[in-house]
């Protein structure tokens, strides 16, 4: 037997805990809600729980995403996936990335799949969209329309926007937008049956109170920003694998 082979070993074994302890669960990232677009969203009517409500704005909001290790930020297109929770303009919380698989019972990767074909096309021209460019999200009937299909979609399973807690508005004094509730039939159909899980999802909390904010979900960026990090369980079996395969191979030199 080699003695000096214990000490790779061990020092691969280091850098295995360092990659799938340290850095998966290191990072620790804020967000704040900088703004609204309005080239890609709207104020709308609609009705909540039976009762008819006016949305200050539906549709793309803008947000910035910060390493709180590093202090660095990057600005992030995202729709609302969480209707009846808060937040609010220029208040900094919490985050946690996730994929749209990991939070089960909300139809996130249905969501997903809205956004990586109609929103991400519009700021990544490499994105091969399965939709054509004039169901892109490039004008604000498209975005309060998308983000009314997701409110459906997460709230009700898609039922349509005249059943369940979210539908549209049929006050005369005050409908939803035609052109908006065509735009959210529209997206309602293209994603039946449809799930991706590029998108991602940031599952927000107050800092000083800790109660969930307004769950996001975004496209991916091309800037080699933060990506969600595996699940506990997935490090944990990666870890273990790893570090199985490294015994073996030590023990085969030995």
């Amino acid at each position: 037997m080699r003695l000096g082979l214990a000490l790779p070993f061990d020092t691969l074994l280091t850098v295995a805990l360092l990659l799938l302890g340290g850095k998966a669960f290191a990072d620790t990232y804020t967000i704040d809600a900088t703004g609204v677009d309005w080239n890609r969203g709207e104020s709308i009517w609609m009705c909540e729980n039976g009762s008819d409500v006016q949305q200050y704005f539906a549709g793309v909001v803008l947000i910035s995403l910060t390493d709180t290790n590093t202090g660095q930020t990057w600005n992030r297109d995202t729709l609302c996936v969480d209707l009846f929770t808060d937040i609010y303009i220029g208040k900094t919380y919490g985050t946690t990335l996730l994929d749209p698989y990991e939070l089960s019972g909300k139809n996130l990767t249905r969501v997903s799949w809205l956004v990586d074909n109609a929103l991400l096309p519009t700021q990544n021209n490499s994105y091969l969209s399965v939709l054509p460019s004039s169901d892109w999200v490039t004008n604000s009937a498209q975005g309060a329309g998308i983000q009314l299909a997701i409110w459906d979609i997460v709230e009700d399973k898609g039922d349509g926007l005249s059943a369940g807690s979210v539908q549209a508005s049929t006050d005369p004094n005050n409908p939803t937008p035609a052109d908006v509730l065509y735009w959210a039939n529209t997206y309602e159909t293209l994603s039946l049956n449809q799930t991706s899980g590029l998108a991602f999802v940031y599952n927000n909390v107050d800092l000083s109170s800790g109660t969930p904010a307004q769950m996001l979900e975004g496209p991916e960026f091309a800037d080699n920003g933060p990506v969600p990090a595996p699940e506990p369980s997935t490090c944990q079996f990666m870890l273990v694998s790893l570090a199985g395969a490294i015994g073996l191979w030590f023990k085969r030199r030995c």
